[in-house]
């Protein structure tokens, strides 16, 4: 069946067609008045046009070889220009989401010109701050971004939403947009209140403390309120920066509005940001029916927290702007419902609506140790963390048990029953292989802070768990970070520290050789353990449980528990897409964001919610997990070199067009099934590859009965 708002876009052409033929050009089409969308901050509209050779709207002007290569330059580190940094976010952001290799499909499956069509597409961008109601101690702006391709398809009318994922900056979302220039659709990009709106703390930074809206930084004085972010002059602040110099502040942590609670409104901002573009873009064409809901196609998709970005969106749309959602490995912490999971032949499970903080916090506790277990020897990356001493999991297993977290007093048992802690919460064996890997990079601490803070609304002068952000010397003693490194945060960060935040640290300031790098902290066990009694309250925020801090807690802390379990139910969703299609793709071996409480949990959620009405298919792709960018990298079988996972990417461009297909043309969407790929080892993709009973099998649209995924009697049952 055609959906309606594609049956109306076809009449209306039809109609402009007839009239054509029969009297010329026809009469002119009415365009109604077209003001900006009162979110909109005033003054930081602009648009610009890419001629698609000296730059483009996906590449940056790099072209498909120019994304495989090295990072782009500036001419000027201390002073890169708007224009540098927008091509370098756009090759940071890409590289982030995608295998970049040509053996894992770059250039096949996905990659500028795979689809043989142009590597460079010029078209307008618009860009805008989106308004925000928040607190009144910070400037807190929301960044879109709206891409209309030359090439925009003026008989489809479509528009692809790809929200950032992780705590990306507004281009988090370009490997997703790709897929949507290439069919010749708009691409909506609108920021989640994360992003790169860092606060650079102090008086050697202040000349490059903050970012504008194109990146360039410059200090708060000047920037003001055009500022992504900044945390306006108080007595707070005052007494912080005396007593704590050169920390930095982050958009995700600490602007004290808990942003995941209003994805959704951001997202369908971007929405009808997009809409308005698209009337301004074609204004001059009396041919062109003005774009509204009803008439243009949205598919909402996204990965990661991109994708709970969507999924948010469409629950929460009353407008009508959404026809549509595709979205992988969402990070969307369903509320609790009356449904369990099976998976095979394990007794059934009840995810409890636990959030995603529940399991960071669980994680960040008990996996420096469980990482040690020898049923793990083997993983890729199995290296103790980075910037650690030698042994400093063995002590976390040892913390563990002093503060009665763990019954064994010896050192060979405790990762094991760890390990055997974890299995039993929720954290499942096929998820076993990313502890090593994703503790390695310090995932897990990295991600209490940031969401432990946000939840909590916590400011940066409060310091939730003894922790802030900031560089550090060589010898973990907190400094300033320089500025060369400052003034690419916006192309160069991922938004979060650590890892892929560049020179933005952890620092452990009650540690007992304290205030420094968190990895070097000695903890109150005596022990240089990875901060185990910053992993403690963090995981004590999360239940509320005393056991879990190994102390009695203070009024502080109690006070500190409410705030965040009250910002992780208002995060919460419902399950509810109003009988809208979608598609939701996740890894089964995704260590990061686990299907039993993502999903698997939202899948059973809907079905409890939505009934017959539900037009839900879930797909489960095994073996697929969390960063494809690491595929060909990172995630390497050690024994053999070889690729161990399927592209889940692959799987997203596969679901956009099953969608596309269904809302223009009513072809069945895939049910819910699992996937079964197999890992491409050491041997390149090949087109063939993406075939019924190839390595990459498309989803079938009559799966075999042990592949099905279904709901009765209230429990959701997965094949093994």
């Amino acid at each position: 069946m055609y959906s309606r708002a594609f049956m109306a876009v076809g009449a209306a052409l039809a109609l402009a067609a007839g009239a054509a033929d029969a009297k010329g050009p026809g009469p002119k089409h009415h365009h109604p008045a077209n003001p900006l969308p009162g979110f909109v901050v005033q003054g930081s509209l602009s648009k610009t046009h890419y001629d698609g050779a000296a730059d483009d709207l996906l590449t940056g002007g790099l072209g498909a070889a120019g994304l495989q290569g090295a990072a782009p330059a500036f001419a000027d580190p201390l002073n890169p220009t708007a224009a540098e940094q927008r091509t370098r976010a756009i090759y940071g952001n890409y590289r982030g989401v995608v295998d970049m290799s040509g053996a894992g499909g770059y250039g096949l499956f996905w990659g500028p010109g795979s689809d043989g069509g142009p590597e460079l597409f010029p078209g307008w961008e618009y860009k805008a701050y989106a308004k925000v109601s928040g607190h009144r101690n910070y400037i807190n702006n929301i960044t879109m971004v709206v891409q209309i391709p030359d090439t925009f398809d003026l008989t489809r009318r479509c528009v692809i939403m790809a929200p950032p994922s992780g705590s990306r900056g507004v281009y988090g979302g370009i490997a997703v947009g790709e897929w949507g220039l290439q069919q010749g659709c708009a691409v909506a990009m609108g920021g989640k209140g994360t992003g790169t709106g860092f606060h650079l703390l102090g008086d050697e930074t202040a000349d490059y403390a903050v970012d504008d809206i194109d990146g360039v930084a410059g200090s708060a004085a000047d920037i003001g309120r055009g500022a992504q972010f900044l945390v306006k002059p108080n007595a707070h602040l005052r007494r912080f920066n005396q007593d704590f110099p050169n920390r930095i502040a982050t958009k995700h942590a600490h602007s004290q509005i808990n942003p995941e609670r209003m994805w959704g409104r951001f997202a369908l901002n971007s929405v009808e940001f997009a809409l308005w573009a698209l009337n301004d873009r074609f204004k001059d064409d009396d041919t062109v029916p003005a774009f509204r809901p009803g008439n243009t196609l949205v598919i909402a998709s996204g990965v990661s927290n991109g994708a709970g970005v969507s999924v948010h969106a469409l629950e929460e749309d009353r407008q009508g702007l959404i026809d549509g959602l595709v979205v992988s490995e969402p990070s969307m912490n369903p509320g609790r419902g009356r449904f369990t999971i099976a998976f095979g032949d394990d007794a059934p499970f009840d995810p409890a609506g636990q959030t995603l903080y529940d399991n960071i916090a669980m994680m960040g506790l008990y996996a420096p140790c469980a990482a040690l277990d020898p049923s793990l020897d083997g993983s890729p990356f199995d290296l103790d963390p980075l910037q650690a001493p030698l042994g400093s999991r063995q002590n976390r297993c040892t913390a563990l048990y002093e503060a009665g977290l763990l019954t064994s007093d010896d050192p060979a048992v405790q990762p094991g029953e760890a390990l055997a802690f974890l299995n039993a919460n929720g954290y499942y064996a096929e998820e076993n292989w990313g502890i090593p890997s994703h503790e390695w990079l310090n995932l897990w601490r990295t991600l209490n802070l940031t969401y432990g803070a946000s939840y909590g609304r916590f400011a940066v002068w409060e310091q939730v768990c003894g922790l802030s952000y900031g560089e550090t010397d060589a010898a973990g003693t907190p400094t300033f970070l320089d500025e060369v490194t400052g003034r690419a945060l916006f192309a160069d960060s991922s938004g979060i520290p650590l890892g892929a935040g560049a020179g933005v640290k952890l620092i452990a300031e009650d540690a007992a050789n304290g205030p420094v790098l968190e990895n070097l902290a000695i903890s109150g066990y005596g022990l240089q353990d990875l901060n185990v009694d910053g992993a403690a309250c963090f995981r004590y925020l999360s239940t509320g449980d005393p056991a879990d801090l190994g102390r009695a807690p203070t009024f502080r802390d109690i006070i500190a528990h409410a705030r965040v379990r009250k910002g992780a139910r208002e995060v919460q969703t419902d399950g509810n897409l109003h009988g809208k299609p979608a598609i939701i793709i996740h890894g089964r071996q995704d260590a990061l964001v686990f299907p039993n409480f993502q999903s698997r949990a939202y899948a059973g959620l809907n079905a409890q919610r939505e009934g017959r009405r539900s037009k839900l298919s879930y797909w489960e792709v095994t073996p697929a997990q969390h960063f494809d960018t690491f595929i060909s990298t990172l995630f390497l079988n050690p024994g053999t070199g070889g690729a161990q996972f399927a592209p889940l990417h692959f799987y997203l461009t596969e679901g956009l067009q099953m969608m596309m297909d269904h809302l223009t043309h009513g072809d069945a969407l895939a049910p819910s099934q699992v996937i079964r790929a197999t890992a491409r080892g050491t041997a390149a993709y090949a087109a063939g590859d993406a075939t019924p009973g190839g390595i990459l099998p498309p989803p079938s649209a009559v799966p075999a009965a042990g592949d099905l995924i279904t709901f009765s009697g209230g429990t959701l049952y997965v094949p093994q």
